[in-house]
């Protein structure tokens, strides 16, 4: 029988990069490397669509993506992914997801990934760093599901580290730490996530946000979904919490375009 001799340090891991730019006249940069992609669909609509794919089909300790998406002064763009981004067991290290969003003046752009779904065992460190024009535009999203109720999944164990870095006009605006390890989270408290496992942030940074408070709260009736909007500084924060994954996404799709005005990405449909 030959022995390969495969230990947990050399069994191959995927990397993945994919950098995408836009300016007022449409794409002025475009990067692909390992199992990175960025797929620009020819859907004629106003807003130009991006949607980054994993073609390694999940992620798991030791594999690391890089996406990275830029809009010029007078550019407009939405940037998704085209399925839910699958964290699974790792056998050794952590799954490292980073994103990177520039934007310049008077331009716009929707980072709008689809779901991050843990596996039992999953360990994920993820980044998302941002640098804005003081009079761009920005709504960032990122969603997290602790296991697919629907498929009987549990998180027995698993780590989670999540940055998220905002800077405006060269100043940080907007930091946020989310950082667990299971099982020393008790999950089931109040004081966490109270047997909820499907949780979003959403964050709104524009010269308009504080403006649009209660706008957005008027829209935040959902009867599976609790979710609450504050505003301060020219910032507009969104929380939203729900028992499994698909009140939660039907809750934002409904939310995001009624406050977006426009359709969500055609992926997150299919």
């Amino acid at each position: 029988m030959l022995d390969v001799g495969l230990t947990q340090k050399n069994i191959q891991r995927a990397k993945g990069r994919a950098e995408v730019g836009f300016g007022a006249g449409g794409l002025t940069h475009l990067y692909q490397s390992g199992c990175g992609k960025a797929l620009l669909p020819n859907n004629f609509r106003p807003t130009p669509e991006v949607v980054f794919i994993n073609t390694s089909g999940g992620v798991t300790g030791g594999d690391k993506l890089h996406y990275a998406a830029s809009v010029e002064e007078g550019a407009r763009l939405d940037v998704t992914t085209q399925a839910a981004e699958r964290i699974y067991r790792a056998a050794d290290g952590k799954a490292e997801i980073t994103n990177t969003l520039t934007l310049g003046e008077n331009c716009q752009l929707d980072w709008l990934p689809q779901e991050t779904i843990l596996f039992d065992g999953a360990a994920l460190k993820r980044q998302l760093n941002v640098e804005m024009g003081e009079s761009a535009s920005l709504l960032a999203l990122e969603t997290l599901v602790l296991g697919r109720k629907a498929m009987g999944e549990t998180l027995s164990k698993a780590a989670v580290s999540d940055q998220w870095r905002i800077r405006r006009g060269g100043r940080l605006v907007y930091a946020d730490a989310l950082r667990f390890n299971l099982p020393e989270l008790p999950t089931q408290s109040v004081a966490t996530l109270a047997d909820n496992r499907a949780l979003a942030t959403l964050v709104y940074v524009a010269p308009d946000a504080e403006d649009r408070l209660q706008f957005a709260r008027s829209l935040l009736v959902y009867p599976e979904v609790e979710a609450a909007a504050s505003a301060w500084n020219g910032i507009l924060i969104f929380r939203f919490l729900a028992p499994d994954a698909e009140p939660l996404r039907k809750a934002l799709i409904s939310f995001l375009t009624q406050f977006r005005g426009r359709e969500m990405p055609r992926v997150w449909h299919m």
